[in-house]
C-alpha cells in the first residue's frame, strides 16, 4: 500500500497542498512553522476515519488535539485553516496485489469482522475473539451475513480498480462527510502486517531508554495487539523493550533453522544490522544477542580490538539509528506506509547523510514500503535532491503563499535547493577555516552581490568565506564587530567589507575596506551587447538593436536623476544636522544634569547655525551643481558609473517592455557574463586587493 496522491485544503496549518505521481520515499522540507507536520495529521485522520487498528480510534486523534467532541458543528472550528472555506484531505492509495489478493481471498471473514467492529466494537477491543459475547453473536449473526453479502460485490469492485479513494470534507458550520470505501474500511480497521500494510506514525518526540531483557515473548498476536495500539496514537511508548523484540527476532530464526526451514528471508535482520554497523558506525562491530553462562542474552558491540560495551550504552544519535530502524522494521514489516517525523532528531550531519539511502533501500525498495519524511535538515535535503527515487518537496507557510497556490514546490535542481536552503536556516556558504572574510552589502536583494561575485569569480569562493551584510550601515558594523574580534585573538581570521558607492567618495581610514568604483553593483550589467541577446532569447525575431537598447537605458538613467537629487540634497541636510548634535560632557563634573544641560544647550546652537546654511538658497545652489554633474555625465560614458544602476535596470524593463521582470533579467544578464568569463574591470580591481584574481 502506497499514497498515489494527496491533496489538502484548508485543514490546521495548510492553506493548499497538492502532491500526485508519489514514489516509494517522499521528503518534506521547510522552515518551522511552515505546516509540514499538518500533512502526517491530515494522513492519520482519514486512515482514523475509515477505520482504527483498535475501538473508536479516530476519537484518539481529537483527544491529541484537544478537540471536545459534542454533536455541534462548532467542534472542528480549530482544525480550519480559514473559517469560511471547506477542509478537504483527498488521497488515493494504490494496493500492492500481494494484498489485493490476500483481501480478495479472505473477503467474507473480513468483511464479517469489519461489520462485527461497527455492531459490537467492545467485541474487538481486546483481540479477535467475540465468543464472550456469544448470545449478541447469535441473535445477529444473520444480519451480518446479509450484509456481508450486500458488502461482497462492492468490495471486489473496489479492489479490481487501480487506485482506491479517500475523501474527508468539512463545510463551515456542518458535519464532517466521508466517501464511503468498503476496501479502505477493511485495509485501516484490520492490523494484520504480515498480509496487510499498516500506517505506522513516529513523531517528533523518540527517546530510547536503557533495557533489561527479561523474557522473551514469542506470542505474535500480543506483539500485534501491543502495537497496534501505539501504530499512529500513544506513539511514546512504541519506543520501550525494543531490545526484547530483537532477541525475539533472533530466537525465532533460530526455531527455524532448527525446524529446517532454511530461507534467507529469515537472515535479513542480521544481514541489515551488520550493514547498518558498517553504514554508519564503521569503527564498530554488532556482535549480535550473545548468550551467558547464566541463561541470559547480552547485546555487545565491539570497539577495537578488545573492548566491548553493551547496546544500551550507545549514544543518542547511535540509538536513534538502530533501535530507530529495529522499530520501524518491526512495527511495519511489507506494504506499508511509514511517517517519520525528524528524521534527523539526534543525528549530527555525517550520520544524516547516509540515513535516507539506508531506510529507502532497506525498508522501502527491499521491503516494499513507502517512507514519508519531514525534515529541517539541509545535510538531508543536500543527499537526496535530484536523485531519481526520491519524492523531494519545500512547504513554504501559507502566508507566504497567495490564495489557491499550492504550498509544496517539488525540489529537482540546485536553484531550489538553494531557497529551500535559505528559506530554513539562512546564509549556506561553505565555511572556509583560516581563511579571509568579505563582507558584501546586499542592497535590495541580501544576497545578489555575494551571487554576482561568486558567480563570475568563482576563486573567490575558494579562497574567502563570503557574508552578506545587507545594508551599508550593517555592513560595517559586522567589520567593526567582527575584526574587533580578531584583533583581541578572538577571532583568528582578517575581515574585508565591499560596499556599493552610492555615489559617495570612498573612506580611506580602514586598509580593509573598499567600495565598487560603481552606484551599484548593478551598475555592471548595464551593458548593452548582453542585455540585447537576453532580450533576443526571450524574445527571438524582435527587431532590437544594440544602439536601441543604449538609448533606452540613457532614457532610464535619465528618469532617475530627480531621485539623484532628493537624496543628494536630503543627505546633506541629514549630515549637517546630525554633526551638530553633541550631548557628551564631562563625567567628573560635579553637577552632572547640569552639565547635560549645557551640553543640551550647545548642541541647539550648533542646530541653529547649521539650519541657517541650509536655507533656501544655499540648497537651491547645491541643488544646480549636483545636476550640473549628473548632466556632464549624461553627456558622456560616466552615467553608466554614477547613476543608480538597481533603479536604472528597474526601469529599462518597461521601455524595453522586456517579458520578465527585474530581477529575471538582471539573473539571466549574470548567467550569460558566466559563460563568457566576463569580469568587469572595476570589480577584478578591487577584489585584487583582497585576494589573487585573473582579469
Amino acid at each position: 500500500m502506497k499514497i498515489e496522491s494527496l491533496r489538502i485544503s484548508n485543514f490546521r496549518g495548510i492553506a493548499d497542498v497538492s502532491m500526485k505521481d508519489l514514489g516509494s520515499i517522499v521528503i518534506i522540507a521547510g522552515q518551522n512553522g511552515s505546516g509540514k507536520s499538518c500533512v502526517f495529521d491530515a494522513i492519520r485522520l482519514v486512515k482514523s476515519v475509515y477505520g482504527g487498528y483498535q475501538a473508536n480510534e479516530w476519537q484518539q486523534w481529537m483527544g491529541e488535539f484537544q478537540i471536545n467532541l459534542t454533536n455541534s458543528a462548532a467542534d472542528f472550528t480549530s482544525i480550519f485553516n480559514n473559517p469560511q472555506r471547506d477542509v478537504v484531505i483527498e488521497c488515493e492509495f494504490k494496493m500492492a496485489s500481494e494484498e489485493r489478493s490476500f483481501i480478495a481471498n479472505n473477503a467474507h471473514e473480513l468483511l464479517r469482522e469489519k461489520i462485527w467492529k461497527v455492531i459490537l466494537p467492545e467485541a474487538y477491543s481486546w483481540g479477535r475473539t467475540a465468543s464472550m459475547f456469544a448470545t449478541q453473536v447469535r441473535d445477529r449473526e444473520a444480519e451480518v451475513a446479509s450484509r456481508v453479502e450486500q458488502e461482497y460485490a462492492v468490495l471486489m469492485s473496489e479492489l479490481n480498480r487501480p487506485t482506491i479513494n479517500a475523501r474527508f470534507r468539512i463545510q463551515p458550520g456542518k458535519p464532517p462527510e466521508i466517501r464511503n470505501s468498503i476496501a479502505l474500511s477493511i485495509v485501516f480497521s484490520t492490523f494484520r502486517p504480515r498480509q496487510i500494510g499498516v500506517i505506522d506514525f513516529h513523531g517528533a518526540q523518540r527517546h530510547y531508554g536503557r533495557e533489561s531483557v527479561q523474557g522473551i515473548n514469542l506470542n505474535l498476536d500480543a506483539n500485534d495487539q501491543q502495537r497496534s495500539h501505539t501504530a499512529l496514537y500513544n506513539y511514546a511508548a512504541k519506543y520501550n523493550n525494543v531490545k526484547s523484540e530483537m532477541a525475539a527476532s533472533y530466537v525465532k530464526e533460530i526455531l527455524a533453522e532448527r525446524a529446517g526451514f532454511d530461507d534467507a528471508a529469515q537472515s535479513t535482520l542480521t544481514a541489515t544490522l551488520q550493514e547498518l554497523f558498517q553504514t554508519f558506525f564503521p569503527e564498530k562491530v554488532f556482535l549480535g544477542p550473545q548468550p551467558t553462562k547464566a541463561g541470559a542474552l547480552t547485546f555487545p558491540v565491539k570497539i577495537g580490538e578488545n573492548s566491548t560495551h553493551d547496546l544500551d550504552e550507545l549514544s543518542a544519535g547511535e540509538k536513534e539509528i538502530l533501535y530507530g530502524y529495529l522499530r520501524i522494521r518491526n512495527s511495519a514489516p511489507r506494504y506499508s506506509i511509514i511517517l517519520l517525523d525528524e528524521p534527523e532528531l539526534h543525528l549530527n550531519p555525517r550520520l544524516i547523510r547516509g540515513l535516507p539511502e539506508f531506510y529507502r533501500k532497506n525498508l522501502g525498495e527491499r521491503l516494499e514500503n513507502q517512507i514519508w519524511l519531514v525534515t529541517h535538515s539541509d545535510a538531508l535535503l543536500r543527499e537526496v535532491v535530484g536523485r531519481e527515487a526520491y519524492n523531494v518537496y519545500h512547504m513554504l507557510p501559507c502566508a507566504a503563499v497567495a490564495p489557491g497556490e499550492n504550498q509544496l514546490k517539488a525540489l529537482s535542481v540546485r536553484e531550489d535547493l538553494d531557497l529551500a536552503l535559505i528559506d530554513m536556516v539562512g546564509d549556506l556558504a561553505a565555511y572556509h577555516p583560516g581563511a579571509k572574510v568579505i563582507i558584501l552589502e546586499g542592497g535590495g536583494d541580501s544576497d545578489f552581490d555575494k551571487r554576482v561575485v561568486s558567480t563570475l569569480f568563482p576563486e573567490v569562493g575558494q579562497q574567502a568565506n563570503l557574508i552578506s551584510g545587507t545594508n551599508k550601515q550593517r555592513v560595517r558594523a559586522l567589520l567593526d564587530i567582527l575584526e574587533k574580534a580578531a584583533n583581541e585573538g578572538e577571532v583568528p581570521l582578517k575581515f574585508f567589507c565591499i560596499n556599493d558607492s552610492d555615489g559617495e567618495p570612498l573612506s580611506t581610514e580602514r586598509t580593509n575596506q573598499f567600495s565598487w568604483d560603481v552606484y551599484h553593483i548593478e551598475n555592471y550589467f548595464l551593458e548593452p551587447d548582453y542585455i540585447l541577446r537576453v532580450v533576443k532569447e526571450l524574445e527571438p525575431g524582435r527587431a532590437l538593436t544594440k544602439e536601441g537598447v543604449y538609448k533606452a537605458l540613457w532614457d532610464a538613467a535619465k528618469d532617475t536623476l530627480p531621485m539623484l537629487l532628493r537624496r543628494d540634497l536630503s543627505a546633506y541636510a541629514n549630515t549637517a544636522l546630525v554633526r551638530s548634535i553633541n550631548t557628551e560632557f564631562d563625567p567628573n563634573s560635579p553637577d552632572l544634569a547640569g552639565a547635560a544641560a549645557a551640553a543640551v544647550v550647545r548642541s541647539m546652537e550648533k542646530l541653529g547655525k547649521a539650519s541657517l546654511g541650509l536655507n533656501v538658497d544655499s540648497l537651491r545652489a547645491l541643488a544646480e551643481e549636483r545636476r550640473s554633474y549628473y548632466q556632464d555625465g549624461l553627456s558622456n560614458e560616466s552615467w553608466m558609473k554614477i547613476f543608480p544602476g538597481r533603479d536604472v535596470l528597474r526601469r529599462l524593463v518597461p521601455k524595453l517592455n522586456i517579458t520578465v521582470s527585474y530581477e529575471a533579467l538582471r539573473n539571466l544578464i549574470l548567467a550569460k557574463m558566466s559563460q563568457d568569463g566576463h569580469r568587469p574591470s572595476g570589480m577584478v580591481n578591487v577584489l585584487s586587493k583582497i585576494i589573487d584574481v585573473a582579469s
